[in-house]
């Protein structure tokens, strides 16, 4: 680097070069697209299934818990039926028997539906988990060249990344702040060259006097319209 804007001009290209390829590497390409959409379904289901076999689990505790009350709960009723001093006691004792007895059936057919339910999403998660090695192993082979690509496009980036690093390191700590305001406000643009006379990002015409500023390098130039900094590529002109 010969001076300090071509300096900032190949940072400003490191980083747009590796948001792009980040881009690049994190977009599954759009003849895969359904391929993975499928894949995932079959992944996303084991999930739910190991997810409502848990959930059920816990209810059929609970509902365990809440049938042993009932139960006690009735055993207690039964012996108060035995010592009952009259037939309005009797009658009583009898009502909340049969409230009771109502609560165990229910907490019954409780139990019985999930150990069904248990029973069931088990078997069909053992199927699934036996066959999803097999799967992905298939998934990964139609996506094999996709993986090489992301694998090459990772180690484009690390080269970049380790330059943007050494770049950033021999910069002034106010210009790395005054470039990194402007690559926030100008949504990744901070340097705009000069082509055929005019600004490339908004296409605005660069007064002669700042060209021949750019062209003799004597300070940094701003645009005149979106306030950019300015950079003529002399291999270029």
């Amino acid at each position: 680097m010969n001076t300090p804007l071509e300096h900032l001009y190949r940072l400003q290209d490191r980083i747009r070069f590796v948001e792009a390829r980040e881009r690049q590497r994190d977009t599954i390409p759009a003849e895969l697209v359904e391929v993975d959409r499928e894949y995932q379904e079959k992944v996303d289901a084991v999930a739910r299934l190991k997810k409502r076999c848990a959930e059920a689990e816990v209810e059929r505790r609970r509902a365990h818990a809440e049938l042993a009350e009932h139960r006690e709960r009735l055993r207690k009723y039964q012996a108060q039926l035995r010592n009952v001093q009259n037939s309005r006691e009797y009658g009583a004792v009898l009502n909340e028997i049969d409230g009771v007895e109502k609560l165990v059936r229910a907490a019954e057919d409780r139990m019985s539906n999930l150990d069904e339910e248990i029973d069931q999403t088990s078997k069909e998660l053992v199927s699934r988990e036996e066959i999803l090695p097999l799967e992905t192993e298939q998934h990964e082979e139609r996506l094999k060249d996709w993986r090489s690509a992301q694998r090459a496009i990772n180690d484009e980036l690390a080269s970049a990344q380790e330059e943007i690093g050494r770049l950033q390191a021999s910069m002034h700590p106010r210009d790395r702040s005054e470039f990194q305001r402007l690559m926030e406000k100008k949504g990744g643009l901070a340097i705009a060259l000069v082509v055929g006379g005019s600004c490339s990002a908004c296409h605005v015409k660069v007064r002669p006097a700042a060209v021949q500023a750019l062209k003799a390098g004597r300070e940094i130039t701003y645009c005149d319209s979106c306030k950019r900094i300015l950079y003529y590529d002399m291999q270029r002109s």
